[in-house]
């Protein structure tokens, strides 16, 4: 019997078998660690923004509204990966599929939100975007970020295409089932697609916005501009600040020594530590002299003839101090001492003033802290000088102190090559051309006409107000928080312990262990640490803005100063109380190098416009070198009451300065003068045309004809 084969008749062929369900995925406990791990950490992230965004109204700018709403997608899709997670699926049941539907539109939502805060970006640095323009864009950034994964993910749960994911990228949670048939698709259109439109988007928006935010690059004049003045000023300034601590003990021998030569008899004790404190305390006095010079120098000479003209209160005591013990007169010492101060108080004020009118406002922050930086280097290099192996001998010390004179010999030289500043030649001298050279060569392009309109809109203020005196500058009320504001925060740099710590350090280095002959080491030392962390500040400063800088720095050396209290206090009771002491110091010099050292001065160079500026900074300068002369007087008298206890004092300075700062003191990272200025007007709450007028309100108008 022969079986013959039906042949396969008309009808529908059979279809294929399915293939069978993937088996569930197994998850190894240390990735789900891992899983959780990353979901709790982006949950705890958005959760801080999104409380940031509630709390402080003032922060609800309108970049911070898009980052808010991405914070909200990223935060429901950690929730339902959580979930996903914990849950472990194994099939498509219902919380999967609602779970892989939360995930797809809070990741698809995610994406469209980053390209729409890039877009935001882009039209606001590169366009110049303005408020209401950008705010009509808001509607169609919601709609599409929020209107098209809901679309997709409402299309995608109809169409029955989320279900369990069982392939190894996933752990356990669900996503566009394996077992549709366009599962590829699908897995496109739910997340895929969008994230490879934003792989290629945003580079191309980062690129576009670096090429307009580098039109307003560091140049190389502005860069040897910047140099050239801050280590012809700014490195004398933190020299002399330091460079007689070492020698002293030898300078006092030659105090006592000429007096013997002239009188035949050795100086009493107290005489001795009186001239003494009259040649340290000559040096804060000298610069309260100098701040009093600030206005009328860089109204007449302009900023950069100020400081040629304030390198002859340089190079004439070093000289005085270099003969000093050639001619045995300790009151060459102490003339020289007077000189150098005046130098270091005009430098102090005149060179944040020259470098902010010099830079951009991109660059204005990292170029307002370069001075801070140059005096740390001068103070660094005043301490490597001073070591006893190098210049602090009988021989030597008359040369340790008269190399003060060599930065001002090279600004002397270098400086009249550079640009004076275009805002002083434009508002002041009135002279475009001048202001427009000077620009070209700070630049290095043609294109000026919107920095020019930039200092023509300051230069109307200015004539509306007029020049501003100091006296006029304490009574006008749309300059009131801005006054208060610099004596607030040079008040604080100087009394927050900073001179304190310093002349405890040694004696918390020796109950360390250091050895004496070692402790000279140690310093320099911590006058490396000052450099590192201020060269930080230079690079940090217009990323994380200035306001911050300073509620870091002012906390950090408020816990400092609290910590290092008890440290000193309980030192002699438990044995590794001194490394404690020293990690406290450490600290300290970090906090203050990263803003209350460098960002104040900074600060009144951007809250004041041309007409207040000079006075501003004669205010500030004058409140800095009389608080560095009041703790320099006053601090022994306390530490001989208080002992360690005295860093309570410092640590409560710290405290209400970070108060202050944090509710009243503006971020200005970013903005030019003018915006700046109109931030103060309303929390000084003027009418925004031309404030300065408003002592004319109450002048009786003329009678109608």
């Amino acid at each position: 019997m022969v079986l013959v084969t039906p042949a396969p008749g008309p009808g529908p062929r059979p279809r294929p078998a399915m293939p069978p369900p993937a088996p569930p995925t197994d998850l190894v406990p240390s990735e789900r660690a891992v899983v959780l791990l990353s979901c709790a950490l982006s949950a705890l992230g958005s959760s801080l923004l999104v409380a940031t965004h509630a709390l402080w109204p003032d922060l609800r700018s309108q970049a911070r509204r898009l980052l808010l709403f991405l914070s909200l997608a990223d935060l429901l899709s950690a929730a339902s990966y959580f979930y996903g997670v914990l849950q472990d699926f194994s099939g498509s049941s219902w919380d999967c599929v609602l779970q892989g539907a939360l995930s797809t539109f809070a990741n698809t939502s995610s994406f469209f939100w980053t390209v729409a805060i890039a877009l935001y970006l882009y039209l606001s640095i590169v366009h110049g975007a303005r408020e209401p323009r950008v705010s009509r864009l808001f509607w169609a950034f919601h709609i599409v970020s929020w209107g098209v994964p809901l679309a997709i993910t409402i299309a995608a749960v109809t169409l029955k295409k989320i279900g369990y994911d069982a392939s190894y990228v996933s752990v356990g949670w669900c996503w566009i089932s394996l077992e549709a048939e366009d599962h590829l698709l699908w897995m496109l259109l739910t997340g895929k697609l969008w994230e490879l439109l934003a792989y290629i988007t945003l580079p191309l928006l980062y690129l576009l916005i670096r090429k307009h935010v580098n039109r307003a690059r560091l140049t190389l004049t502005l860069a040897l501009a910047t140099l050239v003045a801050a280590f012809g000023s700014s490195f004398q300034y933190g020299y002399n600040v330091a460079s007689i601590n070492s020698p002293a003990e030898i300078m006092k021998q030659f105090y006592n020594e000429t007096y013997y030569d002239r009188y035949g008899e050795i100086l009493l004790p107290y005489t001795l530590t009186l001239l003494w404190s009259v040649s340290v305390s000559m040096f804060p006095f000298g610069g309260l002299i100098g701040s009093f010079m600030v206005g009328p120098l860089v109204d007449k000479l302009g900023r950069k003839g100020a400081l040629l003209f304030n390198n002859i209160f340089s190079i004439i005591p070093s000289i005085l101090m270099g003969c000093s013990k050639i001619a045995k007169s300790f009151e060459m010492i102490i003339v020289a001492r007077l000189l150098v101060g005046i130098c270091a108080g005009v430098s102090s004020n005149v060179v944040p003033m020259y470098l902010g009118e010099l830079a951009p406002k991109n660059l204005r922050g990292a170029l307002g802290v370069v001075p801070q930086l140059f005096i740390t280097v001068g103070i660094l290099m005043a301490q490597i000088f001073g070591l006893r192996a190098l210049l602090t001998s009988e021989a030597s010390w008359p040369l340790l102190l008269g190399l003060t004179g060599i930065p001002a010999a090279v600004q002397l030289l270098l400086l009249p090559f550079f640009p004076e500043s275009p805002r002083y030649l434009l508002i002041q001298k009135q002279n475009e051309g001048a202001a427009r050279k000077a620009l070209r060569n700070l630049r290095g392009w043609d294109d000026l006409d919107e920095e020019i309109r930039e200092i023509r809109e300051e230069d109307e203020a200015q004539k509306a107000a007029g020049f501003i005196s100091v006296l006029k500058l304490f009574k006008m009320r749309s300059l009131r928080w801005q006054v208060f504001s610099i004596i607030v925060l040079m008040a604080g740099q100087q009394l927050s312990g900073v001179n304190a710590i310093y002349y405890y350090a040694d004696e918390i280095y020796r109950n360390a262990g250091v050895k004496k002959d070692h402790v000279q080491y140690v310093t320099v030392g911590t006058g490396t640490v000052n450099v590192v962390m201020t060269i930080c500040a230079v690079f940090v400063v217009e990323l994380v803005g200035r306001r911050f800088l300073l509620l870091l720095g002012f906390s950090v050396c408020f816990l400092a100063c609290c910590v290092l209290t008890a440290a000193l206090a309980l030192q002699s009771t438990i044995s590794w109380m001194p490394y404690l002491s020293i990690t406290c110091v450490f600290s300290y010099v970090v906090g203050h190098a990263l803003g209350p050292s460098p960002i104040p001065a900074l600060f009144i160079t951007e809250i004041f416009l041309q007409s207040s500026r000079a006075s501003a900074f004669m205010v500030g300068g004058s409140i800095h070198w009389f608080c560095n002369f009041t703790v320099g007087l006053v601090f022994p008298f306390i530490q001989a009451a208080l002992e360690a206890y005295s860093f309570i004092i410092f640590g409560a300075i710290c405290l209400l300065t970070t108060i202050y700062t944090f509710m009243i003191v503006p971020e200005t990272k970013g903005k030019t003068f003018m915006e700046i200025n109109q931030i103060f007007m309303k929390k000084n709450k003027v009418s925004e045309v031309h404030p300065e007028k408003e002592e004319l309100r109450n002048f009786p108008s003329p009678p109608s004809l």
